[in-house]
């Protein structure tokens, strides 16, 4: 069983910047969170790759959405059955890569939207993350909860 998170090596300027340069995020952990629900929610195709940076323990994982999250990725992935198949404990590797990957694909989004555009200041990027809250997105859905 996984008991980690990878993260995608050739996003790490994205983490430094989100985190560590513009304190937007408190952690890699909510990166990943945020980022895996905006390539879903604009319906990008899961983003796959090899090369990890330092994985993030599963049990970071705990805030009261963050399984949620993790599972509803999961489970958006299939239109079908199969879906809620991935609700079974037997099948958490495969929740967890979907969840990477899309992770992976919002940070591409992160990435060449502002990142790779110049506009690497604290008002452009918290204004790309507020531009991305509207009452269709999974974020605000998962807020309904």
């Amino acid at each position: 069983m996984m008991d980690r998170v990878k993260r995608p090596a050739n996003f790490e300027h994205v983490f430094k910047c989100l985190k560590d340069e513009e304190n937007i995020f408190s952690s890699y952990k909510d990166i990943l969170i945020f980022a895996a629900c905006l390539a879903k929610s604009r319906n990008s195709k899961p983003l796959q790759f090899s090369k990890s940076s330092e994985p993030i323990p599963l049990h970071v994982f705990n805030s009261e959405y963050d399984q949620v999250v993790i599972y509803t990725i999961a489970m958006a992935h299939f239109k079908t059955d199969q879906g809620i198949k991935l609700l079974s404990d037997d099948n958490i590797n495969e929740r967890i890569k979907i969840f990477e990957e899309y992770a992976a694909a919002g940070l591409s989004i992160i990435d060449q939207e502002i990142l790779k555009s110049g506009n690497k200041n604290i008002d452009c990027l918290s204004d790309f993350i507020l531009l991305e809250r509207n009452p269709d997105m999974l974020l605000d859905q998962l807020d309904k909860i």
